[in-house]
């Protein structure tokens, strides 16, 4: 256990007191002016526990709150109370973003649910550990009136949320050629990077604007257990019938409400299941390059030009979006090219060969003559779109 003493500076001579304001905590911060007379009170002591100082991973939690610290009280001057006990958390490779202020009782415990927030304010939803340094602040309050009560030093705090149960999210539709139960795993969403929200994604494609029939989006593990119930609860639709808004609202449920394209054209099609919201972005360039052929070329055919490229098959009328299902015996390192010509156009990732290996990004942006991909061996869904460079590489289950 580690032991902090602490020491609440309180204004004694004419005490102003900031009064609140609008913001995401109950009670203000405000500074105590180096100026102002002060005075220490004695007694409050916060001891943090092992729990909130050793990793924490909400996947193998099992309690519904965890006890991050006790507090030993002290005497406040008399009208004043005790309130709005929080523990503020930064980011460590986010220095430019907020603090975030996690909840906590009196009694020094904190959800799963409010550290589960913690994560997603600054990351999304990815199972992956992450860092903060955290304070335990409370205030003084006095009506409408509070001081900032600093109850602990700086401590890191380490959570790794739980694992989602499937990450990959499909659009199923006229739109995108796949409507039979046979081929809905076919048009692949793309991750959105970089924005910290693991539930954006998008499709581009050249898009219908039929009022029926359209596209719905479905997270696959639903596909195979809701839809064969006829149990549409779970798919993701437009909130309102015949929607074709450049944006608009997502709801669950109404597998009527198809996202319809504002226009029949080429469109990135974006949807957040963490906002409920989707966009539509009409491309600059309706005319983007075709090709014959898009093919895999690597080390398991020992880079032959002539001999043994894994064909992809288009799966969108508009033919820029590709798909197989291959097996690889062993670990392999591959590139995609069009036509089988690295010269008509080839697609890698990174400045130097494995930079990115699909066991530890499932997707990413590949660019024109960047380095190798990494693949381990086993079996895939691989999908690859022509216009946007995104390669996705989902494992298939036995």
């Amino acid at each position: 256990m580690k032991k902090i003493s602490l020491l609440l500076m309180l204004i004694i001579a004419g005490w102003s007191l900031t009064a609140c304001t609008e913001s995401h905590n109950d009670y203000p911060m405000p500074p105590v002016y180096p100026q102002e007379p002060v005075v220490t009170v004695e007694g409050f002591e916060a001891t943090t526990t092992d729990a909130a100082t050793q990793p924490i991973d909400l996947a193998t939690m099992t309690e519904e709150s965890i006890q991050m610290f006790t507090l030993k009280m002290g005497t406040l001057p008399a009208g004043m109370e005790f309130k709005n006990v929080r523990i503020e958390a930064k980011a460590n490779d986010k220095p430019k973003m907020e603090p975030y202020n996690v909840k906590a009782s009196d009694d020094g415990k904190v959800t799963k649910e409010e550290l589960k927030n913690l994560v997603y304010n600054f990351y999304g939803k990815k199972a992956t550990e992450r860092t903060f340094t955290a304070q335990i602040f409370a205030d003084a309050v006095k009506g409408t009136e509070s001081q900032l009560i600093y109850l602990t030093k700086p401590f890191t705090l380490r959570i790794t949320p739980e694992k989602l149960e499937d990450p990959y999210y499909y659009l199923y539709g006229l739109a995108t050629g796949n409507y039979t139960a046979a081929n809905a795993n076919r048009a692949i969403m793309s991750p959105v990077e970089g924005d910290g929200n693991d539930m954006k994604f998008t499709y581009t494609t050249k898009f219908t604007a039929r009022n029926a029939g359209d596209l719905l989006v479905w997270n696959i593990s639903y596909w195979k257990t809701d839809f064969q119930k006829k149990d549409f609860s779970k798919v993701y639709a437009t909130e309102k019938l015949y929607d074709k808004s450049e944006s608009g609202t997502v709801i669950q449920g109404n597998k009527d409400n198809f996202f319809i394209a504002p226009t029949a054209e080429y469109y990135t099609f974006t949807i957040d299941l963490e906002a409920l919201t989707f966009k539509w972005v009409k491309l600059e360039d309706q005319n983007p390059a075709k090709y014959t052929n898009i093919t895999m070329i690597g080390s398991f055919n020992s880079w032959n030009e002539t001999s043994g490229e894994i064909e992809m098959k288009a799966i969108d009328q508009a033919k820029h979006n590709w798909y197989v299902r291959c097996t690889f015996p062993s670990d392999t390192e591959l590139k995609f090219r069009a036509n089988h010509d690295y010269t008509v156009m080839n697609w890698g990732y990174g400045d130097s060969d494995k930079e990115w290996t699909t066991d530890e990004e499932w997707a990413k942006v590949c660019e024109k003559d960047k380095k190798n991909i990494g693949v381990p061996a086993g079996q895939y869904d691989i999908y690859f779109c022509d216009i946007t460079g995104t390669a996705h590489f989902v494992p298939v289950e036995d």
